[in-house]
């Protein structure tokens, strides 16, 4: 197999589309934190699980954006400094102040951190409990209610929203969820769903695992790239209460939620008119969402959303990587990579962030160039991708088999990584050593991808997967509305006011 490409270092600067970067991250991070700790990052709110899915890449963009907007971080100009923005902790006793661009709080009444803004709508939460909501065999206490709907209600000023126009609807929403999950822990508990099983507990104990990597690895990327993984179990648990034990605690709590949807959901089934009817919807949508947002289309297909239409320009492409073994080398490298994206015409700062890549990346050749010779002998790419590692998407399959799809404008890996795998000219070839966050990866060009519709013959399954999962979230909906109307639950918002 040929290496076909010229690993060049030089990379022209790209914008990424509408999306921030991990400097600005931080910040949304750090407010996150003070407002309410690390535990809102563990573990999701206990609410349903049926909802309990990816938010799309391009309204958690928005979202991004409305936060920095609302801040008064300049999003549009192009000359804003970052570095400006960033949580320093210099002044102690006024952390917010840290993220101003200032040392000092702005005098301007309107300014979004004073109390009349930011605070508004937020409840006290060391008041006497008083009942908030009632229903036949149980009740809900304020002091179950207040701390989720504070935490709500701070998202959605975060998130952009005004808190005099959306505190009342949140706290109904807070009032019915809570009340409702209540409602359902009793149903579960008399079905005897709520005792946990060997096999529970050793899905709670992966899931846990899981969460608690991702809490880790968060805490390094954004909080302090220089942390070693001791270091941030350390502070997490000391400035959080995070930590492996209290993730499967909070688990173990909320397991019945899962088991009883399970429950609930169990004898739901589709029809073949059902399923074709779900392709044609998705198939309109799709057609629409892609065409205008290509984008949409990697991040649908990456988290194993059914696709059903394709753009132009695409082609299939999986990788050997040969892994940084820190996670502090890997955040490192995609700093740097990131920044010598933006680097316009200054040799200077692009000779250092250059010389520091060599060096960071350096370690790793003498493998890439073992994975080469193997593969130029002969070897299967498959196999290598067993013995050296793979990107964590292509671990399963079908992308293992089928691979990522991309093209020249795609944003699923750096940009060499992107430009590297678009040069290879012919299927079968495969790359020499391209640089990105996770390591040096050999791209291997599997094929092209063909445009427009997918024939429902060959995505069938994954539709009717589809198709089963929307109507389970919809029957369970229905199902817990009339349970909530069996339990005759009453509400009472204004004892909270």
């Amino acid at each position: 197999m040929a290496n076909n490409t010229d690993n060049a270092h030089r990379q022209p600067r790209r914008r990424r589309s509408g999306g921030v970067s991990v400097s600005l991250a931080i910040v949304l991070i750090i407010l996150s934190l003070l407002m309410g700790g690390f535990a809102g990052y563990a573990v999701a709110r206990k609410t349903d699980p049926h909802v309990h899915e990816l938010q799309e890449t391009r309204d958690r963009v928005m979202e991004l954006e409305n936060t920095l907007t609302l801040i008064g971080y300049p999003v549009d100009d192009p000359e804003a400094d970052p570095e400006q923005w960033l949580y320093d902790n210099n002044i102690q006793e006024n952390a917010l102040a840290d993220l101003d661009g200032s040392d000092v709080w702005a005098d301007d009444e309107d300014d979004v951190w004073n109390d009349d803004s930011l605070l508004a709508g937020v409840l006290p939460e060391d008041g006497e409990p008083v009942v908030v909501a009632e229903f036949d065999g149980g009740e809900l206490l304020s002091t179950e209610v207040i701390p989720a709907y504070n935490d709500m209600l701070t998202t959605r000023i975060f998130a952009g929203h005004n808190a005099e126009d959306v505190a009342e609807e949140t706290l109904n929403e807070v009032l019915v969820q809570l009340a409702g999950d209540k409602v359902m822990a009793a149903r579960a508990e008399a079905l005897g769903l709520t005792e946990l099983t060997d096999a529970d507990l050793e899905r709670i104990n992966s899931q846990a695992s899981q969460l608690w990597e991702s809490q880790l690895n968060d805490y390094v990327a954004f909080v302090d790239p220089e942390a070693d993984r001791e270091t941030a179990a350390q502070r997490l648990a000391e400035e959080g209460g995070v930590t492996l034990e209290s993730i499967t605690g909070q688990l173990k709590q909320s397991w019945w939620a899962q088991k009883f949807y399970e429950y609930l959901v169990q004898d739901v089934t589709v029809s073949d008119e059902e399923v074709q009817a779900h392709y044609d919807a998705l198939l309109a949508d799709q057609k629409a969402d892609f065409s205008a947002t290509p984008e949409d289309f990697e991040y649908a297909r990456t988290t194993g959303k059914a696709v059903v239409w394709r753009p132009e320009g695409y082609r299939a492409v999986r990788d050997i990587l040969i892994p940084f073994e820190n996670e502090a080398d890997s955040y490192k490298a995609e700093s740097l990579l990131d920044d010598l994206e933006m680097i316009d015409e200054d040799p200077d700062a692009l000779q250092k962030a250059q010389a520091e890549l060599d060096a960071l990346f350096a370690p790793l050749e003498k493998r890439a160039e073992e994975a080469s010779r193997k593969l130029a002998e002969g070897a299967s790419f498959a196999d290598l991708m067993d013995e050296y590692g793979c990107s964590e998407a292509l671990a399963e399959e079908p992308l293992r088999s089928q691979g990522f799809y991309i093209t020249d404008t795609s944003y699923c890996n750096s940009l060499e990584y992107v430009q590297g795998a678009m040069m290879l000219e012919q299927p079968g070839q495969v790359s020499s050593p391209l640089r990105s966050r996770f390591g040096l990866h050999l791209v291997e060009y599997i094929g092209d991808v063909p445009a427009g519709e997918v024939p429902f013959i060959e995505i069938e399954a994954a539709v009717r997967d589809d198709a089963l999962s929307e109507k389970q979230t919809a029957y369970y909906a229905q199902q817990r509305q009339q349970l909530l109307e069996e339990a005759h639950v009453k509400y009472y918002p204004e004892r909270l006011h």
